[in-house]
């Protein structure tokens, strides 16, 4: 009868052991569920923003091109021409304000 009492000693001392570990490795577990669910969190914010910057770099480029194309045509040149260097094509009538 002894050694039944030992025998079953030993697998309640081995099953509290088992419980144990089992729970120690649940928390853990759970733990990292979470922290690794903030970074998932974070780093979906992350995306989200950098998307959204991106869009916003990439309507700012196709502005930058219309701009660079419109500045390589005659249009552009007349403009500037006209505005920064005030000159005149031939047949334009100029009107100058009075000095009073």
């Amino acid at each position: 009868m002894n050694r039944r009492n030992t025998t079953k000693s030993e697998n309640r001392k081995g099953m509290i052991v088992i419980c144990v570990v089992l729970l120690v490795l649940c928390t853990t577990l759970f733990v990292r569920y979470h922290s690794l669910k903030a970074q998932y969190q974070t780093n979906a914010e992350t995306i989200a923003r950098l998307e959204e910057e991106k869009k916003d770099e990439e309507e700012r480029t196709e502005r930058l091109q219309q701009q660079e194309a419109y500045q390589q045509t005659d249009a552009f040149v007349e403009e500037t021409a006209r505005e920064l260097l005030n000159l005149i094509k031939p047949g334009d009538t100029t009107i100058k304000p009075s000095e009073e």
